[in-house]
């Protein structure tokens, strides 16, 4: 018995796959440690790109000094800046089952946080262009000095 091991179609693509994986490793590579990120991910560390579903601060913390909206029924689309993210150093009594590792609490500003404020602690839809859409609950906060601060609570 002669066995003939000549390239059939299923080894063909194999090999197609396994060549074009080869080249989409390196170009992510390249792309996550060129520019203004080469310095993030020597001081920080690598981060997964954020989600709503799953973001720690530290995913989020690259969002500090963005826009995010706000969309309100009374008011339409709310414009809202991240000025800080934090999460608990532990959080044993979390319950295993949610996706999400730790809680985030993220803090936003800007001369529109009164509108919000108006309106109560409430459920909004929170978005931003990388991150996508989420409805998120937030909480007006007011400061000493006067106005509001919007926190948003993921858990």
């Amino acid at each position: 018995m002669t066995h003939s091991f000549g390239w059939t179609r299923r080894t063909f693509l194999a090999a197609k796959a396994m060549l074009a994986g080869s080249f989409a490793l390196p170009a992510g590579a390249i792309a996550a440690t060129s520019g203004a990120s080469e310095t993030a991910v020597g001081t920080q560390g690598a981060v997964a790109p954020a989600r709503w579903s799953t973001a720690t601060a530290d995913e989020l913390q690259p969002f500090v000094g963005q826009r995010f909206r706000v969309k309100t029924k009374e008011h339409g689309h709310v414009v809202l800046k991240l000025v800080d993210v934090q999460s608990p150093s532990a959080d044993p009594d979390r319950p295993a089952h949610l996706p999400r590792r730790v809680s985030v609490s993220a803090l936003f500003e800007g001369p529109e946080a009164h509108l919000l404020a108006q309106a109560g602690d409430g459920v909004h839809t929170v978005s931003h262009p990388r991150i996508g859409t989420s409805v998120a609950f937030l909480k007006p906060l007011p400061r000493q000095q006067g106005g509001y601060d919007i926190e948003m609570v993921l858990n």
